[in-house]
């Protein structure tokens, strides 16, 4: 997965796994809006599930309410801008497992979905609050479980459990199909394209603007309307976030000095640029840099 920081503050979080034969199981915590993508194994399908969230997050260029979750392909996870207050359970399980799981339990409807669905929203009904309470059975004690796990019969009784919730949620309701891309999403998608291949000489929204053949104005509203932000906006903070993980990862060979990095990313004001990156982070990029050589 690959996340950027959105909202400023310093980051907090945590995540935890549990993995199982067919299904891995992943507890994400974070305490400021991210915009996060990823992928999992081939053959997998992936759910989404918050326990709990500060707002509405923002999915292919429309607003995700909580609490619904989400249910996506392992190769195709849509880029989801959480809340600012997020605590989310990712289960990546077998496909053609929980398939013929569906098949024997009489599933018919989750059977289909689990078959045909692309990138599918379903709103998690109240009796999914087991769902739920098994999650936070499972990550409750950690080392406990581990203990627990290492037979395989205490592996298949997990499973079997899980993937029968998963089957009940996705037996309930129609959820939204999201296999179609807003046209203004679309326009960020390629706007966005354009910035990261062009990186190195740092284009303008200007730029921008006559690459896609749009005006200042379209492109401002489809990036609101996308993503919640101005163009000028989103640029300032994915360059921010492309420092952050320079920073993170120094080099092994060469120095990386705070300074060549931001000139990299196109910040000349240096000073400017270590008050904004300090907004973002809750910290100046030196501290960045020491923590990651330390």
């Amino acid at each position: 997965m690959t996340f950027a920081q959105w909202s400023p503050g310093r980051f907090n979080g945590a995540l935890a796994a549990v993995q199982l034969d067919r299904m891995q199981i992943l507890r994400d915590q974070t305490n400021r809006s991210l915009s996060k993508q990823g992928t999992a194994w081939p053959g997998s399908l992936v759910f989404s599930l918050p326990m709990g969230a500060s707002g509405d997050g923002r999915l292919a260029g429309r607003t995700l309410s909580f609490p619904s979750g989400l249910l996506a392909n392992a190769g195709n996870l849509p880029e989801l801008r959480t809340p600012e207050q997020l605590d989310l359970v990712c289960v990546a399980v077998d496909r053609g497992w929980l398939s013929d799981m569906a098949d024997a339990s009489g599933c018919a409807l989750a059977a289909r979905r689990i078959r045909t669905t692309p990138n599918r929203l379903h709103g998690l009904p109240s009796t999914n609050q087991r769902l739920f309470q098994s999650f936070e059975d499972i990550f409750g004690n950690l080392p406990e479980l581990a203990q627990t796990l290492e037979h395989h019969a205490s592996r298949v009784a997990l499973e079997s459990l899980v993937a029968d919730l998963l089957l009940e949620a996705l037996s309930t309701g129609e959820g939204d199909d999201l296999r179609a891309c807003p046209p203004h999403k679309r326009v960020v998608d390629k706007a966005r394209a354009y910035v990261m291949d062009n990186m190195d000489r740092q284009p303008t929204i200007d730029d921008v603007c006559r690459h896609l053949g749009v005006s200042r104005r379209k492109l401002q509203n489809c990036f609101h309307q996308t993503l919640g932000c101005s163009p000028a906006q989103f640029l300032r903070v994915m360059r921010l976030n492309g420092v952050r993980r320079a920073l993170q990862n120094p080099g092994q060979t060469s120095p990386v000095s705070v300074g060549d990095v931001a000139a990299h990313w196109g910040f000349w004001h240096l000073s400017r640029f270590a008050g904004d990156y300090r907004d973002l982070f809750g910290e100046l990029p030196s501290e960045t840099l020491r923590r990651a050589r330390a």
